[in-house]
């Protein structure tokens, strides 16, 4: 092994995180490399065990496992605390991401990527392949990415129009993008990252499964909780609108995006007496009256006509679906 420098520095972010944590870090100590690495762990004030378990595998592997203790919780302040102090720990030339709550199944997975960005300096970024697994339904899906469940991403434009997901637990990418991601605080980290080096770079798919997500009940885009649901939705619609600002996209992609966000919101929006976003989208909607569908005409049309009425239905929907309010 060549022990100059550490080629690879493997961000992970832990908040309470003790119930899945051990397998993460299992993950990380178990990669066969022919380079150094490391793993920044950030504990960030969990007030679990998660911190006694980081201290146990930095005990264990104080050459990979090299934690960040916080007494103050840095996500909570939305100024970028949190991203500049893990970022300005990490060495290495390449960038790997992966949650406390996520684990790596390949222990060849950093070897197989950085095998590929050492031979392809044109590459910006490498995903891999990612199992899911659902926590309250203890229950695997292989392949995720090429499962035809999910929409896949092959540039700029189609990220970014479908909202993609390539997997931030399996990345490896290069460190110059990371320091040079001074984006304001978004509801999604990873959505707004992965764009910028799209826009610039190209960004290889690699066909195995090497991580397994980890779909919980509750977390900022997954939750039963409506006014969460609108407030990640609604992040998200603004890391679209401040992207088509930042760079050139065609006509047809803008519209497509500002047709799709106010079709999926426009309930949640109404339910929740989002009365500005509601009277924003319905305008939209009626002026692009041929592209909406006859579902959203009708739920337009009814808006327009009786608000109380139209709300109180889709309250009754929502309820009766699981959701609730606050």
């Amino acid at each position: 092994m060549n022990d100059d420098k550490i080629l690879v520095s493997i961000r992970c972010l832990v908040y309470n995180h003790e119930p899945y944590l051990r397998q993460c870090l299992e993950g990380f100590v178990m990669q066969k490399t022919n380079f150094r690495f490391e793993a920044i762990v950030h504990d960030d004030a969990s007030t679990d065990g998660s911190a006694k378990i980081i201290r146990e595998y930095a005990e264990k592997y104080p050459d990979i496992i090299k934690p960040i203790y916080e007494t103050e919780n840095q996500y909570s302040k939305h100024d970028g605390s949190l991203r500049c102090i893990v970022n300005s720990a990490c060495k290495g030339k390449y960038i790997a991401l992966c949650e406390g709550d996520d684990y790596w199944i390949d222990p060849l997975k950093l070897q197989k990527q950085v095998d590929f960005l050492e031979q392809n300096p044109d590459y910006g970024l490498v995903y891999t392949n990612v199992d899911f697994f659902y926590q309250n339904k203890n229950r695997y899906e292989h392949e995720k990415l090429t499962d035809g469940t999910l929409k896949r991403s092959f540039d700029f434009e189609s990220h970014l129009l479908n909202k993609g997901y390539i997997a931030p637990c399996t990345w490896v990418l290069r460190k110059e993008f990371i320091l040079n991601d001074n984006t304001k605080s978004y509801v999604d980290g990873t959505f707004p990252l992965a764009l910028d080096i799209f826009a610039v770079s190209k960004v290889y798919f690699l066909n195995d499964s090497t991580a397994v997500y980890r779909v919980l009940s509750e977390s900022a885009s997954h939750s039963k909780s409506l006014l969460k649901q609108y407030i990640f939705e609604i992040g998200v619609f603004q890391i679209q609108k401040d992207y088509i600002a930042k760079y050139k996209v065609s006509d047809n992609v803008v519209e497509k995006i500002y047709s799709n966000a106010y079709k999926k919101l426009l309930t949640k929006s109404i339910a929740l007496k989002k009365d500005d976003f509601v009277i924003e989208a319905v305008n939209y909607l009626r002026n692009n009256n041929e592209i909406i569908g006859f579902k959203v005409k009708s739920l337009v049309f009814l808006y327009n006509l009786s608000p109380r009425f139209i709300r109180y239905i889709l309250n009754v929907k929502f309820k009766c679906d699981g959701f609730k309010f606050k």
